[in-house]
């Protein structure tokens, strides 16, 4: 706002004068208090109008940090989570703060003071997820939802996670129905309750299949490294002609050893995964993987804000099921004989 060749200073006051609302709403929004019964209406009318007027710009937006708990901060199965996030978030008004967080005294140190500050409206909080963390964000009372299975039984979190047990049993029911019978499960760690759940859905397909369940077709790397997961098949001369890997890192490691023996994927050994990062199409050929579309994992933002907005009133777990198929080229006809 200018005044004889001067730029003033906007105020509060001015954008509420301008709309013809209360000051109370005005600071109300661009304070992000907590809980507030301003409408979302309204909210988008205040802010827009403190961008016209020009208001401060990093006091306009009110923000939504997410939070990778325990994964490297480049991990390609959470990048793409990321970007879907920070979309929908910029459509409701918020802008995105990412932070990588390990489980050390020095991150829980410096998160819990950076949550102190209130200078969030609330978090999306992602990665291998345990007590430790949870306690920390219960502690900081900033609006929260986890974006990840909960390796505890509690039950006092808000959830959104996607159906393991359906997405397993999906990805080896497509490759049954191409024909394989000897079908491998590459994973991580079976003490993670993810990979627990992947298993229990893969062997649901494989028993209503027909199919005997072999502990041998079941490997586990920790690493989740899917180059050392097809070497050992390949020592242990363990006869497969598909396998369902549990993420598209596991996936693209088995493909690139399987491509180095000689082998050709999917004409000799077909590669299922699930999950969708960069990899699925930097890969020659494309990977073949199931995943949950950007559209349904809205929910992830749009729950946040509804509990920054109407408090925490109904913790639950929500199932994100409806699963979309990346068809790629790593899947194929089972050929006896190949």
């Amino acid at each position: 706002m200018e005044e004889g060749g001067c730029k003033m200073t906007v105020t509060k006051k001015d954008i509420a004068d301008y709309l013809g609302i209360s000051r109370t709403a005005v600071s109300l929004v661009l304070n992000n208090t907590p809980n507030s019964t301003v409408s979302e209406e309204t909210r988008r009318s205040i802010l827009q109008a403190a961008k016209e007027l020009g208001y401060r710009d990093s006091e306009i937006y009110p923000k939504i940090c997410y939070i990778l708990y325990n994964r490297e901060p480049d991990d390609p199965l959470y990048i793409h989570d990321l970007r879907v996030i920070e979309n929908v978030a910029s459509q409701h008004g918020y802008r995105l703060i990412f932070m990588n967080v390990r489980s050390s005294t020095n991150d829980f140190n410096m998160l819990s003071k950076y949550l102190g500050n209130k200078e969030v409206s609330g978090i999306v909080l992602t990665g291998d997820i345990d007590d430790d963390i949870l306690d920390i964000m219960e502690d900081a009372a900033v609006p929260y939802v986890v974006y990840s299975g909960v390796s505890s039984n509690r039950t006092d979190v808000n959830v959104i996670v996607t159906d393991v047990v359906k997405i397993a049993y999906e990805a080896t029911k497509y490759l049954t129905d191409l024909g394989h019978v000897r079908i491998a499960l590459f994973s991580g760690s079976l003490d993670t309750l993810v990979h627990q759940q992947t298993l229990a859905g893969y062997r649901k397909a494989l028993e209503e299949a027909g199919l005997p369940y072999d502990i041998s077709l079941v490997q586990v790397s920790k690493e989740e490294d899917g180059y050392e997961l097809a070497s050992r098949m390949e020592i242990l001369e363990i006869d497969y002609s598909a396998a369902f890997c549990v993420n598209t890192v596991i996936q693209f490691g088995a493909l690139q050893k399987l491509k180095d023996l000689g082998f050709q994927v999917p004409r000799k050994i077909s590669l299922v995964g699930w999950g969708y990062s960069e990899l699925v199409k930097m890969s020659v050929p494309n990977l073949t993987t199931l995943y949950i579309g950007p559209e349904e994992k809205e929910i992830v933002v749009k729950r946040l804000i509804e509990i920054i907005n109407e408090g925490d009133k109904d913790r639950r777990t929500i199932y994100l099921k409806d699963t979309v198929i990346h068809e790629g080229g790593t899947a194929a006809l089972y050929r006896s004989g190949s």
